[in-house]
């Protein structure tokens, strides 16, 4: 059973892109133009590199398992020539409509490709993933495989550092935050889990609190979460998870 995801892009001139691939569950897949054939576009190259020189403005992302309605997104990355995270895109399942303006547009050029993080939902400990938008136009995203009743730290998925390390006196003003499991971060009665994620200063004074999305099966994407905090060098993302 394949989980596909798909991605509607639209340019400032207009015109659109549609990217279509097969995903790995719980790794990152590159989405490239869609080659079905189905449509008049050339089929199986990166985002960038089909439409240099236009600017994106728009983008969603759908992942949709075969015969059922099991895949989850966690997140949608634009990636720059350097392999740096340029954008996040939001996404969810099946019943998904509409196409989010992205927080930051960007330009498209060889080398820039749009990735895919999905999952499948279940009643267990998953991947927390959580997109972060900061008033500098500087996005990353963090990452962390949750534990029952232990907190784990979510890292940059590109560099591996801390929300602090990586978003050191960034003042951030919005985020994106999935975490698919059926029942939610923290479901059993003892209480031991934390039902959103937690930024938290060197002295665990909290700084901001996430609720996350499952990602799939809802009738509309989620969109960013206004929210705004700086953060500082010594700062912590964290998910504690709990199933009974």
């Amino acid at each position: 059973m394949a989980t596909n995801a798909s991605a509607i892009c639209k340019f400032s001139d207009g015109t659109i892109s549609f990217l279509r691939n097969v995903v790995t569950l719980d790794a990152a897949t590159e989405l490239l133009t869609d080659a079905s054939g189905n449509l008049n576009q050339a089929g199986g190259i990166s985002v960038g590199q089909a439409n240099q020189g236009k600017l994106l403005t728009h983008c969603s992302i759908k992942v949709q398992t075969d015969n059922a309605t099991s895949g989850a997104f966690s997140y949608g990355q634009i990636v720059g020539v350097g392999g740096n995270t340029i954008g996040a895109i939001v996404g969810g399942g099946t019943q998904a409509t509409g196409l989010h303006q992205l927080k930051r547009p960007v330009r498209m050029m060889t080398g820039v490709k749009i990735n895919v993080f999905c999952q499948a939902v279940a009643d267990e400990v998953q991947y927390a993933s959580a997109a972060l938008y900061c008033a500098s136009g500087k996005v990353d995203i963090f990452q962390g495989l949750a534990i029952s009743d232990t907190d784990v730290p979510m890292l940059s998925i590109v560099s591996g550092s801390s929300l602090g390390e990586s978003l050191v006196n960034e003042r951030v003003v919005c985020y994106y935050a999935t975490y698919p499991a059926t029942n939610g971060l923290s479901e059993a009665d003892t209480d031991d889990g934390v039902s959103a994620f937690f930024a938290e200063d060197a002295q665990g004074q909290l700084k901001a609190m996430m609720f996350a999305a499952i990602g799939t099966g809802t009738p509309q994407q989620v969109p960013f979460i206004e929210d705004v905090f700086t953060v500082r060098q010594n700062d912590t993302l964290t998910v504690r998870a709990d199933k009974s």
